[in-house]
């Protein structure tokens, strides 16, 4: 079984809670308690929009909110759904940014990635902290979780950061061209292909493109690399994605196939 999860984080909020030290939290807890309440529901609405065409509308469900962070999940049927979902993910944190944030010093930045549920990925019920046998608390544990948290860090405001086996699913949707790739570099993620730099590529809608602020680009090289560039083109998406195989074969014996969607 393949999920999809995606993350929706608060950027610049340890700071804006900051300014309430030794203060009633009324000052921000609207605006967090806005955030848990009022975003999964204008999620809901975008991708009834995205998928208005279409016989069904894809169920994509909060998993877990942790500190400022939203965590959803998704089983899409086909790549050509995936790429929908994150369309309309990144339109929705557009939209709440403008009515929500627009005189406040936060934004919104995305991590979206894959794990496939059997052999190195688990799903637990944890009796615990479920309401009643009926609807039992799941938690899922494994590489593949681990590598969305680490690669979390390196998500921008208005992108996403894509998980390398989620762009090789989006590189054969027939819907591609509705999204803009960028490898905007490589980084160590801790516990990840032993030690060798991760590709970081970021999506945003083609478009609309990315909607950085100035000292957002003045601040993060990465972030300046692809201002004013263009998408990075399939083919160099592929051989990241082929060299990440390749290494992990050579140098550790291990075989990582391609995910399959909709099996």
């Amino acid at each position: 079984m393949l999920r999809l999860f995606l993350s929706v984080d608060m950027v610049g909020s340890t700071q804006f809670k900051a300014k309430f030290s030794g203060r009633a939290s009324d000052g921000w807890l609207d605006t967090f308690h806005t955030f848990f309440t009022h975003f999964p529901l204008m999620l809901a609405g975008q991708l009834g929009f995205e998928f208005l065409d279409k016989e069904e509308t894809p169920a994509v469900d909060v998993w877990k909110m942790m500190g400022d962070e939203v965590i959803f999940m998704a089983q899409p049927s086909s790549a050509e759904e995936l790429a929908s979902i994150l369309r309309a993910l990144l339109r929705t944190m557009k939209l709440y940014e403008q009515q929500h944030y627009e005189k406040l010093p936060l934004r919104l930045k995305g991590t979206a990635w894959l794990a496939e549920f059997g052999e190195y990925n688990i799903e637990l019920d944890i009796p615990e902290l479920s309401y009643s046998d009926a609807a039992p608390h799941v938690d899922f544990i494994g590489p593949d979780l681990d590598l969305g948290f680490r690669l979390s860090k390196f998500a921008r405001p208005a992108s996403l950061v894509l998980s390398l086996d989620l762009v090789e699913l989006l590189l054969g949707a027939d819907n591609l061209s509705s999204v803009a790739l960028y490898l905007v570099g490589s980084e160590e993620l801790k516990g990840v292909l032993f030690g060798r730099p991760y590709p970081i590529i970021w999506m945003a809608d083609a478009e609309t493109g990315f909607d950085f602020l100035p000292w957002e680009i003045e601040t993060c090289s990465m972030t300046a690399s692809v201002t004013d560039a263009l998408p990075t083109d399939n083919d160099t998406l592929r051989r990241a994605i082929d060299d990440m195989r390749l290494y992990l074969r050579k140098m550790h014996g291990i075989e990582r196939d391609a995910f399959q969607i909709g099996k």
